[in-house]
């Protein structure tokens, strides 16, 4: 072996170490990065039990509401991931009418107007279990949280509505 391609070795190695640390570090960010993401999901209730100031019994009240509000929510939730499921199914089918699409998708609009409807539901039994000083803030924190949803993020369409109910 010359030392011509003991070099060109020594760059190969090089670059297949660098690789495995690229890897290595994107996979390290990956994982924190959904660490952050569940505990963010786990803690939503404590952040809203803490910036409003919940008594004992009103966070017992509040936890109790959104225990029953997923419980209703859910199969809703549900029925709509499979009407979509069946949406992109009938992409692969050339002859599907266009009465049948707009079947399904008169059938989303009415299952996502209902789960709509339970989430603003919710947040008004919510907003009923506080004292008028915690409805004020319970009223600017959904006002910060329709201002976050409405912000443009790369990715979004910016016409895209989105709503905390």
């Amino acid at each position: 072996m010359n030392m011509n391609d003991k070099r060109k070795f020594y760059w190969l190695w090089a670059a297949i170490g660098l690789l495995l640390l690229l890897n290595l570090g994107t996979i390290g960010w990956i994982l924190t990065r959904g660490r952050q993401v569940r505990a963010v999901r786990q803690n939503t209730e404590m952040v809203m039990i803490r910036r409003l100031g919940l008594t004992p019994d009103q966070r017992r009240q509040y936890q109790q509401a959104r225990r029953q509000f997923r419980t209703t929510v859910q199969p809703h939730e549900d029925s709509l991931r499979a009407m979509r499921r069946e949406l992109l199914g009938l992409l692969d089918q050339p002859t599907v009418s266009d009465e049948a699409i707009d079947q399904l998708v008169s059938r989303m609009e009415r299952q996502s107007g209902q789960i709509t409807r339970l989430r603003f539901r919710h947040w008004r039994q919510i907003r009923a279990l506080c004292t008028p000083d915690q409805q004020e803030r319970f009223d600017r924190l959904i006002g910060r949280l329709t201002q976050a949803m409405q912000r443009q993020r790369p990715g979004n369409q910016p016409d895209r509505l989105r709503s905390p109910f």
